[in-house]
């Protein structure tokens, strides 16, 4: 009866969208070419022989009925729909030799199944293809291993019923394809879910996505549809660019069921995140399918979002990877959005100066977030979806114009920044948005730069303040360092905008706030640096302080009893009261590279002993890659072999982690959680009793909260202890062993 029924399911399946409906009805079951379906023995050349002969035949449909069939890759051909039957599944084989990639490309482009310029052809049927987790050492990042399905350059592709799980690198990819159907496909695991690169003409339906790296990704789409999708990621739910773009009834929620195949995170970074189209990029030469230009016209409508660290993340800018040569953004639209307990980070748009992003409009949404941070917190943080920036509802920076209509935003916890923050924005429209605030904290919106502000529909007009207090955060600081500035005004009259001048020796730093009538409310200059060294004056209007800015640290070689070491490119110095140290590396991680620069202590940790110091970030380093702590092991000097091996450490901007070696192979190998935030500065404290450690991490140095606790195998005896940079950077200050009797 089964086998009936597939034929039925054939006889459907041959006119729909995308098939040509004048092919052949001719059908060619796999175990007629010899394929053994038992999952040991290989059935790669079996299965491509079914798909010759059916393409030898003017076309037809190949199925695969129920069992487990091993093979490397499998090559579609003009007028062929694969049949993946229920009960059936592709194993892709461990052997990488037995993979192959389109013709010119890499060996990171090998797939399981590959279509490369052909036309007419389908993935059909209620099947699996299992890529079993496979790495690559030659692959992309050192790690990842082969595509689950490739399209390239090929047309008229219809994806229906399939489900993909484990796939070495992404589920589904096409690159240079179009009039592509895509239905009720369904992701599980591996590095992105679908990811389309110079594609036009496409429509995704009813699938879902749960993937350890972003769930639906691509650039140069054009006239693409993605409808009653659910998304799941460890990374972004949709990072995409492209023109005309409708992407509608969408549920979005995190965090990721599967962990994020590089960094071992499960937060979902962004619910919405651009992805630049970029000049110079592979998908901008003059053979591809979707003309070179910015992205433009994008819509999505009907989104619902949950437990995801910021919800639309629109940046190309320097703070924004993948960002270099930018071709610019047009106009994106987002309606009918509601996002539930959103991270730390706010609804973020920015554009570079020089092309700012040209209208972002959004209507009628709801955005919670957790909320719980002061605007002193935001000094020093940089841009990235794991920030927390000067706003907890909406930041924009380089926007011309600006449109927030029907939008709502509050928190959970206790938030003392404004709910909006601009900087050169050219026109804002403000329409019935409410915001949650705190009584005596920032005003509703702050700007730094702003052309005109509409609010209800009336433009807004100059308030006059009353300067009452001056309050730097402190009085002392390193020249080029980031530091922070409140200034608290009152509004003596009618709402409006009202600017605040603020005078750091002989430069003028202004911020433009909306004040309610007779508002009394905090302004933070945050992220403010001065370069000359010396006693400076602070002064808001008649109300003066003096600040102290000490010179930046010189580096020297380290020095005794300090060692230095570093096995990727970067700098290890020592500085006065500690060190400057950056590790640049190749690998995301410390497990499959091991790359870092430390300046540490040989055999000065005992068996009771703590370490402790501060870091800090000049570099204003942010996003979740790279680490910088506090590092313990037999011998520092030899990574990916040495045992006793443990590293408590701040992640630039996505909080803190204690990673060890579990076994006593010299590879880390188990780890906390990372998902947080980084303050900066910060502090760290490691604990050891014997062969157990205790890492701590505070905000001040004097309130530690535990990250987590770990037991090391080949911990015994006295362990080199010192501070590290892996794909990173920081200054380590006040570094100390604290011996116990």
């Amino acid at each position: 009866m089964r086998c009936i029924t597939s034929v039925l399911a054939f006889g459907v399946f041959l006119c729909s969208p995308g098939i040509a409906a004048a092919q052949p009805a001719s059908h060619f079951n796999v175990k007629s070419f010899g394929a053994a379906g038992d999952g040991i023995r290989s059935d790669t050349e079996a299965i491509n022989k079914a798909i010759q002969a059916a393409r030898d035949a003017g076309g037809g449909t190949v199925l695969v009925p129920a069992g487990h069939y091993l093979s490397g890759t499998i090559q579609l051909q003009n007028n062929v729909t694969l049949w993946i039957d229920a009960g059936a599944t592709i194993l892709g084989t461990k052997n990488l030799t037995d993979y192959r990639w389109p013709e010119g490309g890499r060996e990171w482009d090998g797939s399981i199944i590959l279509a490369t310029g052909v036309h007419n052809v389908g993935l059909m049927g209620r099947g699996t293809i299992d890529g079993q987790n496979l790495m690559n050492p030659k692959g992309e990042e050192h790690i990842r291993g082969p595509h689950a399905v490739l399209f390239n350059k090929s047309s008229d592709i219809v994806v229906r019923d399939i489900t993909i799980k484990d796939s070495g690198n992404y589920s589904l990819i096409l690159r240079s394809c179009e009039r592509v159907t895509i239905d009720n496909f369904t992701a599980f695991n591996g590095y992105d879910g679908i990811n389309m690169h110079d594609v036009r003409q496409a429509t995704i339906s009813n699938s879902k996505l749960y993937s350890g790296d972003d769930a639906l990704a691509g650039a140069y789409w054009e006239n693409v549809t993605v409808t009653n999708c659910i998304l799941n990621s460890s990374c972004n739910a949709i990072r995409v660019g492209g023109r005309n773009v409708l992407i509608n009834n969408c549920l979005i929620y995190g965090p990721g069921e599967y962990a994020h195949r590089l960094g071992f995170r499960r937060n979902t970074e962004s619910g919405f995140q651009i992805l630049p189209h970029s000049a110079g990029r592979g998908n901008a030469n003059s053979g591809r399918l979707v003309t070179p230009g910015p992205i433009d016209n994008m819509i999505l409508s009907n989104i619902t979002m949950v437990n995801v660290r910021s919800p639309v993340y629109i940046a190309f800018g320097a703070d924004a990877p993948y960002s270099a040569n930018n071709l610019g953004v047009g106009r994106i639209v987002i309606e009918n959005l509601t996002a539930i307990n959103c991270g730390r980070t706010p609804f973020y748009v920015a554009g570079p100066k020089e092309k700012p992003a040209k209208s972002i409009i959004l209507r009628n949404a709801r955005m919670t977030f957790v909320g719980g941070v002061t605007e002193e917190e935001t000094n020093g943080q940089g841009f990235s979806p794991y920030s927390m920036l000067q706003a907890y509802g909406v930041y924009a920076r380089n926007v011309t114009n600006l449109e927030l209509h029907d939008v709502r935003v509050d928190y959970a916890d206790e938030d003392r920044r404004p709910a909006i923050y601009g900087e050169n924005i050219g026109d804002l429209e403000l329409d019935r948005f409410a915001a949650q605030r705190e009584p005596g904290g920032a005003p509703l919106a702050l700007f730094a730069g702003i052309g005109k502000l509409v609010m209800n529909g009336r433009e807004a007009i100059p308030a006059k303040v009353l300067l009452k207090a001056l309050d730097p955060l402190c009085a002392r600081f390193v020249s080029g360092d980031r530091f922070f500035v409140a200034a608290t005004v009152q509004n003596t009259g009618q709402q409006g905008l009202a600017d605040v001048e603020l005078r750091l020796g002989d430069e003028v730093v202004t911020r433009t706030a909306w004040l309610g009538a007779h508002e009394t409310a905090r302004i933070g200059f945050a992220n403010l640096q001065y370069q000359a060294s010396g006693e400076i004056p602070l002064r808001l209007g008649d109300l003066t302080k003096t600040l102290t800015v000490e010179p930046k640290p010189v580096g020297r070689p380290v020095s005794a009893p300090y060692v230095a070491f570093q096995n990727p490119e970067g700098q290890v110095q020592q500085v006065d009261r500690g060190f400057y140290i950056r590790a640049n590396g190749d690998y995301a991680v410390l497990d499959h590279g091991d790359q870092y620069g430390a300046a540490y202590l040989p055999h000065a940790l005992g068996d009771s002993d703590s370490a402790v110091v501060q870091l800090e970030n000049p570099d204003g380093r942010t996003n979740w890659v790279g680490r910088v702590g506090i590092m313990v092991r037999k011998d520092i000097s030899k990574p990916g072999q040495s045992p006793g091996y443990l590293v408590l450490g701040a992640s630039p901007a996505n909080g803190f982690s204690l990673e060890w070696d579990s076994d006593g192979d010299g590879r880390i190998d188990k780890r906390t959680e990372l998902d947080g935030y980084t303050n900066w500065p910060c502090w760290l404290k490691l604990q050891r009793q014997g062969a157990k450690f205790i890492g701590y991490s505070s905000k001040d140095g004097a309130s530690w909260t535990k990250i987590g606790e770990a037991t090391v195998s080949g911990a015994d005896g006295p362990l080199d202890v010192g501070l590290f940079a892996h794909r990173s950077s920081a200054r380590f200050m006040d570094f100390k062993v604290v011996k116990m009797p």
